[in-house]
């Protein structure tokens, strides 16, 4: 299965007048490394939140940040203290009426006054906040899994269109190949040939240096094995395993087989055909830094 190492994804959730909102983003990396930033009321479960991360991914760089509107950085709540309220209220009535004051009590003249709002802890147990957080963070991880999903969709497109060029290329070389051992032969006696004048040439000797020829020549094992590692990339992009490291190493090996064809087969047709094999897996290494 492909899913890209780049994503982000946000959810939030609101409960008993608290509201939770975590954005999480992700970038290549060559491990699974988590930075958590919030308040201390979410950061006390830094630990499992690094853990509940680590177990979803496998690879990418994650920064996430928590915010917890509605309580304080210890997870106390914002309260009025409705009776001091009232109380500056009646008050001001009373001192207007007294005195004859003109003008209207607002808003901001009143949440001006001390002591009007004050901090409380909460009846919520650890098991509770940690409750809220890992729901948020699960939502945050499975929106941003549907970006993941699509930018893998759009790998996978681009990867199948690149293997069929490889195969492509792949075919010519095997249909190329077993004539290189004759067409060598030919070269050679037709070189050989004039320097021996009218002295007949030693069939044996012949056969000998074409056995050679053909043993150098002959890249088979190599187009068999090229074919293998095309079929086990299909089977790994098709598959339901996250496949980003072993699609590494088979790319790795891709590019061997490619370089020994081209090294034995000694071939114009033959080389052309490795060029465009190499351009198609470096193409296709490139894309696969960013595969989970």
């Amino acid at each position: 299965m492909i899913r890209s190492m780049t994503g982000y994804g946000s959810a939030e959730l609101e409960r008993s007048g608290q509201r939770l909102t975590a954005e999480i983003r992700s970038v290549n990396h060559r491990f699974c490394e988590v930075g958590v930033r919030g308040p201390k009321v979410a950061l006390a479960f830094e630990d499992q939140i690094r853990h509940l991360i680590q177990e979803r991914f496998s690879r990418g760089k994650f920064n996430l940040t928590i915010t917890w509107v509605g309580a304080g950085d210890q997870g106390e709540v914002l309260k009025l203290n409705d009776a001091v309220a009232q109380r500056y209220v009646d008050l001001m009535s009373q001192l207007k009426t007294r005195f004859g004051l003109k003008g209207e009590i607002d808003l901001a003249t009143v949440a001006s006054l001390p002591d009007l709002f004050s901090w409380e802890h909460t009846a919520m147990s650890d098991e509770e906040s940690w409750g809220l957080v890992r729901d948020v963070v699960e939502k945050s991880c499975d929106n941003m899994n549907l970006m993941k999903d699509r930018e893998g969709a759009a790998l996978t497109r681009d990867f199948e269109k690149r293997l069929h060029a490889i195969r492509t290329e792949l075919d010519r070389v095997s249909e190329r190949a077993p004539l290189r051992p004759q067409e060598a032969k030919d070269r050679m006696v037709a070189r050989i040939k004039p320097l021996l004048d009218d002295v007949e040439m030693d069939p044996i000797r012949i056969a000998q240096e074409v056995a050679l020829l053909a043993d150098r020549l002959d890249c088979t094992e190599e187009c068999v094995r090229l074919a293998a590692h095309l079929d086990q990339f299909r089977h790994l992009i098709e598959g339901p395993e996250l496949a980003g490291r072993k699609l590494n190493f088979l790319l790795q090996e891709m590019n061997r087989e490619a370089n020994t064809i081209g090294s034995k087969a000694n071939d114009v047709g033959i080389g052309h055909a490795v060029i465009v094999i190499k351009e198609e897996v470096e193409r296709i290494r490139e894309q696969v830094q960013n595969v989970e």
